[in-house]
């Protein structure tokens, strides 16, 4: 089996593709490394990968089309979303996608609970009071426990965080388009609509992929009708929200914002979200955690050795889940 590897060399400090990583799919295929800074596309990867049965490739790769592919029957993409890597007419090929999705649901939804707990405890705020030299002995926190708690749409993420959200609370309500009575009994939430969720929820979590018809989807609508001391959070896409709207709002002082994504990232350093005192802001680190880079490349190989032998893969990326996943 002939192994293209389109992630450059020294991406990401080589965290994917480490050298445990590279010894294992030595021995798995025959491997050709791109030498260049650049991930490959159009003809320069047609040309690399012609003779290839599988690519791979990670964060940053341009969009790959059926006319790129050659012979290669797999692509395994180490990122997540493959929304605008992977071209939605390879699916009507016989190439099959895998993508690490599955596995950085998991890590975003832990770190999801770390930001409720982060925000709720003041941890920050309270940590660095410590620090200035200050001992608070009557500290004023709020924990998870028995917390009503709104999450904007149901997938990978929001399925894996409802089971971690309910060894605290049995509050959890769910906005999403695709209701599943039976999904809602088996996983113990309720659904609601956007305005239900807003109104009645302490805190409310966005996970919602970003697309042409969901930019801008949260507005000051949704914004003016969060309770007062309530907590807002966004690890999805900062698109998602309308920011500028949701800047005046925290401008009102009711409600309290934790961010990890922005309509544009970096945060520039005149951002006016850097200087509200009720915003926790994070640099788009929720998931997946470092050290699970070199774990998910491994999983995935696991894959490409069950494709050689014609076995099933457990991180098959369908059209239809591809079609519902944020466009990078």
């Amino acid at each position: 089996m002939k192994i293209f590897m389109n992630i450059p060399e020294g991406f990401r400090n080589n965290s994917f593709i480490t050298p445990k990583i590279k010894n294992r799919l030595a021995v798995v295929g025959s491997v050709s490394y791109n030498l260049t800074k650049e991930p490959l596309c159009g003809k320069q990867l047609a040309e690399a990968i012609k003779d290839c049965d599988v690519l791979i490739t990670g964060w940053g790769q341009p969009l790959i089309k059926p006319e790129d592919l050659g012979n290669v029957k797999l692509i395994v993409h180490t990122g997540g979303t493959i929304g605008g890597i992977v071209d939605l007419s390879v699916f009507d090929t016989d190439v099959t996608v895998l993508s690490g999705n599955h596995y950085y649901a998991e890590s975003v939804a832990e770190g999801v609970i770390a930001y409720m707990l982060y925000a709720l405890r003041n941890l920050g705020r309270n940590e660095q009071q410590l620090r200035d030299g200050q001992w608070i002995w009557d500290v004023r926190t709020e924990g998870l426990i028995g917390q009503s708690v709104g999450l904007i749409s149901l997938g990978a993420i929001s399925s894996r965080l409802i089971p971690k959200l309910k060894v605290f609370t049995d509050y959890i309500k769910v906005y999403s388009t695709h209701c599943d009575p039976k999904l809602e009994q088996e996983m113990g939430f309720k659904y609601a609509s956007l305005e239900e969720i807003f109104k009645t929820c302490k805190i409310v979590s966005v996970h919602t992929a970003k697309n042409p018809e969901t930019i801008h989807m949260i507005n000051k609508t949704h914004f003016d009708l969060l309770q007062d001391g309530a907590l807002f959070i966004n690890t999805a896409r900062g698109a998602v929200i309308d920011e500028e709207a949701l800047i005046a709002c925290l401008k009102e002082k009711r409600f309290r914002a934790l961010l990890d994504v922005y309509e544009k990232e970096p945060l520039p350093l005149d951002h006016p979200l850097r200087s509200l005192d009720n915003v926790m802001l994070f640099p788009h680190m929720a998931g997946p955690t470092y050290d699970m880079r070199e774990k998910i490349t491994n999983w995935l190989i696991d894959d490409i050795v069950r494709f050689e032998k014609g076995e099933p893969m457990q991180n098959i990326v369908t059209k239809d889940v591809a079609l519902k996943m944020t466009i990078s």
